[in-house]
Parts: structure tokens; C-alpha cells; sequence
């Protein structure tokens, strides 16, 4: 392992013990190390704030080049600035759907229940897990309240909403004000797509607890695996797992008083699909090889066999499961309707969606209609990455 990478794992830890200190002292001093290398690293693992954040509580200031601790603390404060407004918008999610309950996850969650350090996590977006029933009321009452819809398909037909029950585990982002924020939210029902995924999102709504108003976060069995499966499906998607997910989860398990019998019956649920299993057992594995994190018996096993677990090779995994293109969801989704009648529906309100959703979705254009067949080629025929308000 490149002494650049002892050192990036050295600082990814929250507590950082005396002998650990020492070593951090004599890479820093080397007279080899790339710091320009370190920085690339700790900035393709998004944990630029967190290493700062760790060399603040265990006094670890100066040990670095002023430059690179000073580029680690500007990133820190910016997370700092951006996470007090994620809170807001919680906030403004709480007050909006004061009938529902909201529960944070992944990143969100660890903002309000774990990180005292409110620069330390850096978020993408604010994340929250409902109930499936609660969808479309969660949805109008964010809608009505200043946040825009990029998307929800459910409101196109019976058809959508269909699909979206089978095929889906998220509705698409809204965002709050000006896109330009980049304020968004994820809206999720579920951890993951097969068979006991509407068991585990049933069994983490009843065992959730409350920090808050209508706000609550995961049981501590509960969060492991749904950070957990969030890491995987990086994974599994892009061959990609980042230090700032294994971090999460490396702190969670050390801070936390981990009930691992229940965990695994957690896991029994979704007979039937091991998707959670392996999500776990892949992450933990990963763990353990980078942090020398012991992990209960259960779930080891032989992963990453021939391949040296480095913040380096993690950036880019070998894995065999492709992401879906398009045409494979659209294909899906005509499947999974099974009926004649529905799929012509389907089909139909592809082309020709419900004036409402429309209107909804398209509230300045003039021509709503033309604005979503422009999408829709641009998305689709010439595969753009853009939102259906752009």
C-alpha cells in the first residue's frame, strides 16, 4: 500500500490513538510522499471535511503542509455552511408533511443522530424513507410548499403507478427553490428492488425511533444495513465504493453497541432475496480488510479474493452486474405489467401523460406537452443527463 493511502486510512478515523498519531507524524515527514496524490484520493472518496474534522478533535493541527491542511479546512467549512441549510430544508420537510412520518437515512440520519461535528458528513441530498401508502400525500404537501417536481410517474396513469411499485424503490428528486440550489430531496419506500424488500421497509418503519417532531432515524441494526446496501448499490452499479460510506459505517459499528443476532434476523425477512445479506457481508468484508475492523464470524467471508483492498483500487472495483440502460427499464416495466390493457396504457401515457401531470411538472411552459416530447428524446434517443425541467 502507497504511503499516501496508509495515510488517508490513518485519517479516516474518528478516534485516532496514540500509536496511530506517531505513524501519521513520520508519513507526514517523509520526504516521497505526493500530497497532490493524497488530495486526489481523499477528494474521489468525498472525505476532504471529514479528515479535517478529525485532525481538529485529536489535535492534530500543523502536522500537515499548510496547504493541504488548508485546503482540507476550506472544504470543511463549506460542508459546514451547506449542511446548516440541509438542515433547514429537514426542518421544512418536518413542517410540510407534519402528518407523516419522516424517516432520515444514510447521510441525513447520521447529521441528526451521530455526527456532533455538523461539518464532518458531507451530503448530496436530503434522504428520507416513508411509508409506500404516503407517497402521494408526501409528495403534494412538499409540491404545495416552494419544493418543484423533476418527476413522479405514478401520477401519469394507473399503468406508472404500477411499475413504480414493482420496479422502483425511490420517486425521482425535488428540489427546493431554483434548481440552481441544488437542494434536493430523495423520496424513498424501500432499501433496494426484489422479492421482502416492502417486509424490511415495513419492518424499518415499525422499529424506527423518534429525534424529533415527525422525525425519526433507523434502529442501530437497522442503519447498518441500510448504509450498508447503499454502499453495495455503488457497487454494484459502479464498481465504485467510497472511503465516506465505509467511514460511516467503520464509526457506526465501533460507537455503537450493535445487537448483531437481531441484525440478522433483520436479514431474514427478505427470504427469498439476499440482497441485504450481501450487502452487508460484501461492506463488512471491506471493513474489516481497510480498518482491521473485527466483524462477527456470520459474516465473513472470502470477497475480494486476488484484488488488495486500497482507498486507491476501491475507487474502481471489478464487478458483473451491469447498470440498466433505458431501454432495459422500458422493457421491464412492459413486463412487470403482465396485462394487454395495462401495457397499452402504459404505452399511451408515455407519449400522451395526464394533462395534470403535466401541468404539474411543466408549470411555466406554454406547450407542456412539446416540453416533455423534447425531454423525452433528449433523455432517451440521445441520452443526455438532464432533469424534465430542463
Amino acid at each position: 500500500m502507497l504511503k499516501e493511502e496508509q495515510l488517508i486510512l490513518l485519517l479516516s478515523t474518528r478516534v485516532i490513538s496514540e500509536e496511530a498519531k506517531t505513524e501519521i507524524r513520520s508519513l507526514a515527514a517523509a520526504s516521497d510522499i505526493s500530497w497532490s496524490l493524497l488530495l486526489r484520493l481523499a477528494s474521489g472518496h468525498k472525505i476532504e471535511n471529514f479528515i479535517y474534522s478529525n485532525i481538529r478533535t485529536n489535535q492534530l493541527s500543523g502536522l500537515l503542509p499548510a496547504k493541504v491542511e488548508g485546503y482540507f479546512k476550506s472544504i470543511y467549512y463549506q460542508v459546514s455552511i451547506r449542511n446548516a441549510r440541509f438542515k433547514e430544508i429537514i426542518e421544512n420537510i418536518s413542517t410540510r408533511c407534519h402528518k407523516n412520518k419522516i424517516v432520515l437515512v444514510k447521510g441525513s440520519a447520521l447529521l441528526y443522530d451521530f455526527y456532533n461535528d455538523i461539518g464532518a458528513r458531507r451530503l448530496a441530498d436530503v434522504d428520507i424513507l416513508i411509508n409506500k401508502s404516503d407517497r402521494d400525500s408526501v409528495w403534494e404537501a412538499l409540491t404545495g410548499g416552494g419544493w418543484n417536481s423533476d418527476d413522479w410517474a405514478g401520477f401519469k396513469s394507473k399503468a406508472h403507478a404500477l411499475v413504480n411499485d414493482a420496479q422502483y424503490k425511490t420517486m425521482h428528486y425535488l428540489y427546493y427553490g431554483d434548481v440552481a440550489e441544488q437542494i434536493f430531496i430523495d423520496i424513498h419506500w424501500k432499501f433496494y428492488i426484489g422479492a421482502g424488500a416492502d417486509n424490511a421497509a415495513e419492518y424499518a418503519m415499525q422499529s424506527c425511533r423518534k429525534v424529533q417532531d415527525n422525525l425519526y432515524v433507523h434502529s442501530d441494526e437497522m442503519q447498518i444495513i441500510h448504509l450498508c446496501c447503499n454502499n453495495y448499490l455503488d457497487y454494484t452499479n459502479g464498481g465504485v465504493m467510497y472511503l465516506r460510506n465505509l467511514c460511516d459505517i467503520n464509526e457506526f459499528i465501533k460507537a455503537r453497541q450493535i445487537n448483531w443476532n437481531r441484525l440478522t434476523q433483520i436479514l431474514h425477512l427478505t427470504s427469498g432475496d439476499d440482497f441485504m445479506t450481501r450487502a452487508v457481508t460484501t461492506t463488512l468484508n471491506a471493513i474489516s480488510r481497510l480498518f482491521g475492523t473485527t466483524i462477527p464470524v456470520q459474516f465473513q467471508a472470502p470477497l475480494f479474493e486476488g484484488i488488495t483492498l486500497t482507498p486507491m483500487s476501491i475507487l474502481k472495483l471489478p464487478v458483473t452486474i451491469l447498470k440498466k440502460t433505458s431501454w432495459h427499464s422500458f422493457r421491464d416495466n412492459l413486463n412487470t405489467l403482465g396485462t394487454t390493457p395495462l401495457k397499452l396504457q402504459y404505452l399511451f401515457k408515455e407519449v400522451v401523460p395526464d394533462h395534470k401531470w403535466l401541468r404539474g411538472t411543466y408549470k411555466k411552459s406554454i406547450c407542456p406537452l412539446c416540453a416533455y416530447w423534447s425531454y423525452m428524446f433528449r433523455r432517451h434517443i440521445l441520452h443526455k443527463k438532464i432533469s424534465f425541467n430542463e
